[in-house]
C-alpha cells in the first residue's frame, strides 16, 4: 500500500516533459504571432486612413483656393505658360460702366489718357491695369498690350491712364475692369505653389520669385488645360492633380468656369 501512494504523490508532482514545453512554446508563438500581425495591421490601416484624410483636407484646401481666385479673374485673361506648368490670370479688383466710347481702331478718335466713366471703389487687391474690351490673352499680355493699360486713379469723374490710349475696341456694354498684377498657380517640381505682382509684360512666370506653397507631393502630367468659350461661358479651366504622401495618392480633377463678362 506504501508502494501506490509512493507513485500517486511521485506521479502528482512530475514536472512538464521536453515535448510539452515546446508544444506550449510553438502555441504561445502562434498566438503571438497572430495577435502582433493583427496589431500591425490596425495601426498601419489607422495611419492609412490619418494620411488619406490629411491628403483630402490639403487636396481640397488647394483645389478650394485655385477655384475661388479664378473665379474672380478678368475674361479672356487665363492662360499656360512656362510649358503649360503655369496657370496665369489676371484678378480683378473693381469695375464699372464708362459713359462715352473710347477711342478706338474702328471710330479712329485719337488716344485719350482719361475715361469718363461712373465712380468705383477697389474691392479686392490694388487696381494697377485697366482692360476695355478685351477679347483674347494676346490682347492683354505682352509688351504693348491692345486692351489694356496701366491705371492711375480716379478723379475728375473719369478714369487716369498711365498714357494716352487707343484701344482695340469698345466694350458692348461699355464696361471696363480694374485689374490687379497678374497672378498664377505653378507645379514646380512636386510643390503646387502661387505667384502674385507678376508683370503682365512678361512671357513667364519667374519660378525664383517669391511665392506661396499651397501644397507638397503633387504630380500631375497636364496639371492645367484650358478650353475655349462658348456663347455660355468664357475659358474653362481644368486642373488635375495628384496628391501623393505616405504611399497614399488622391487624384483631384475640377473643372472652373470663367464669366463671360466682356
Amino acid at each position: 500500500m506504501r508502494n501506490v501512494r509512493a507513485d500517486l504523490h511521485n506521479s502528482s508532482v512530475r514536472g512538464f516533459t521536453l515535448v510539452e514545453l515546446i508544444a506550449v512554446m510553438v502555441i504561445l508563438s502562434i498566438i503571438a504571432t497572430i495577435g502582433v500581425g493583427f496589431v500591425v495591421r490596425a495601426t498601419e490601416s489607422y495611419q492609412s486612413t490619418q494620411t488619406r484624410a490629411l491628403l483630402v483636407n490639403t487636396a481640397r484646401q488647394s483645389i478650394e483656393r485655385m477655384t475661388r481666385q479664378l473665379r474672380g479673374a478678368l475674361p479672356y485673361s487665363v492662360r499656360l505658360t512656362n510649358a503649360d506648368q503655369c496657370l496665369q490670370f489676371m484678378p480683378i479688383a473693381a469695375g464699372g460702366n464708362y459713359f462715352n466710347a473710347v477711342p478706338d481702331q474702328q471710330n479712329g478718335a485719337a488716344p485719350s489718357a482719361t475715361i469718363p466713366a461712373s465712380p468705383v471703389t477697389v474691392d479686392f487687391g490694388t487696381a494697377n491695369h485697366v482692360a476695355i474690351g478685351a477679347m483674347s490673352a494676346a490682347e492683354i499680355y505682352g509688351s504693348s498690350p491692345t486692351s489694356l493699360v496701366g491705371y492711375s486713379g480716379y478723379t475728375s469723374s473719369a478714369l487716369q491712364l498711365s498714357t494716352a490710349k487707343q484701344w482695340l475696341r469698345n466694350s458692348i456694354n461699355k464696361r471696363f475692369y480694374l485689374l490687379d498684377d497678374a497672378q498664377a498657380f505653378c507645379l514646380v517640381g512636386n510643390e503646387l505653389r502661387f505667384y502674385s505682382g507678376i508683370n503682365p509684360q512678361a512671357s513667364n512666370v519667374t519660378l525664383t520669385d517669391s511665392s506661396d506653397i499651397l501644397a507638397r507631393g503633387i504630380a500631375g502630367a497636364e496639371p492645367f488645360t484650358l478650353a475655349n468659350g462658348s456663347e455660355n461661358r468664357n475659358t474653362r479651366v481644368t486642373i488635375a492633380l495628384d496628391f501623393t504622401s505616405g504611399g497614399e495618392t488622391i487624384n483631384y480633377i475640377q473643372r472652373v468656369l470663367i464669366r463671360n463678362v466682356p
